[in-house]
């Protein structure tokens, strides 16, 4: 059965998402659309797929959709591709509410569709190789900061970036969260966009997240400390540097530099893989509520001690 994908949505993310696909054997991109009419057909032109004036009619001959549009829109967009029984990947966060998250979760699970959640970076390939090794996390730290780009102002920091880090720290952690604290300031925009949070767990697990789009520089690491091991993940380099006590007041140190690093196309093959019934994608609709459910509960902290929604 022919696999056939269909692109809602050309902005930054967009249009790698549409180069990765024209790459892949079997499928074919049977269509794409963008409220930019100008932009649609210059990505029909540059790529040779066709362009709807739509999303309704772009999914009318689509198995799958990939879903990439602001994030007010997920939930609209996706609910009426499940309706129409399309598979849909998602770009983070799920949605603007965690009502309309569970409500799209719940639609796919009725029609066993795959609902996924672009949350790309466990598919890290340093992540996954600590994975195997990482018994109980005591403490993690994450960092996920870039200078100011204009993108994603429709959300704040925790919604554009720290998301991220959530659904790696929730995926990491055997408890539940116990509690919590963070705080913000807005820089740029009139929304936070600089914010650390720290998460305590019912395991005994503290996370302690900074993100910020008004950084000076680019960073994306976790670390994970374990009672005698400590696993530093470069998430942009794919690099894994692992500390580990050896007793005596002494140390063993091993790194590990992946070859290649294509997270992006990775999610979008396991989606397609998943679509077929090959495989679960690493990152479902519960996941990707369960994150931006832990998310609003940080930007209500924040709201509550400043007295504002940002």
């Amino acid at each position: 059965m022919p696999v056939n994908v269909t692109l809602i949505g050309l902005g930054h993310m967009g249009r790698i998402h549409l180069s990765k696909l024209c790459t892949f054997e079997g499928i074919t991109v049977s269509g794409i659309c963008d409220i930019d009419a100008a932009r649609a057909r210059e990505c029909s032109e540059q790529y040779s797929v066709p362009v709807f004036p739509g999303y309704q009619e772009a999914i009318d001959s689509a198995t799958c959709a990939v879903i990439a549009t602001p994030t007010e829109s997920h939930y609209s967009i996706a609910r009426q591709c499940l309706e129409r029984g399309v598979h849909v990947f998602l770009e983070k966060p799920i949605t603007v509410s965690p009502g309309e998250a569970r409500e799209l979760v719940d639609m796919a699970r009725a029609k066993g569709l795959v609902l996924q959640v672009g949350h790309l970076e466990r598919l890290n390939p340093a992540l996954t190789r600590a994975l195997a090794s990482i018994k109980k996390p005591l403490f993690i730290e994450t960092r996920r900061i870039s200078p100011f780009t204009g993108r994603s102002t429709d959300v704040d920091v925790v919604l554009d970036l720290m998301i991220h880090d959530l659904d790696l720290v929730l995926s990491l952690s055997r408890g539940i969260v116990k509690d919590l604290s963070a705080d913000g300031i807005c820089f740029a925009t009139d929304r936070y966009d600089t914010v650390n949070a720290r998460i305590e767990f019912s395991d005994g697990c503290v996370a302690n997240l900074t993100a910020s789009r008004v950084a000076g520089h680019r960073e994306r690491s976790i670390t994970i400390y374990e009672e005698k091991t400590t696993f530093y993940v470069n998430l942009m380099q794919g690099k894994l540097v692992t500390v580990t006590s050896t007793g005596n007041e002494k140390t063993d140190i091993t790194e590990y530099i992946c070859e290649q690093m294509d997270p992006v196309k990775d999610e979008l093959l396991q989606f397609i893989m998943a679509a077929a019934g090959n495989c679960a994608p690493s990152v479902t609709g519960m996941d990707g509520l369960k994150a931006l459910e832990l998310a609003n509960r940080i930007r209500d902290h924040i709201a509550g001690k400043h007295g504002a929604a940002h």
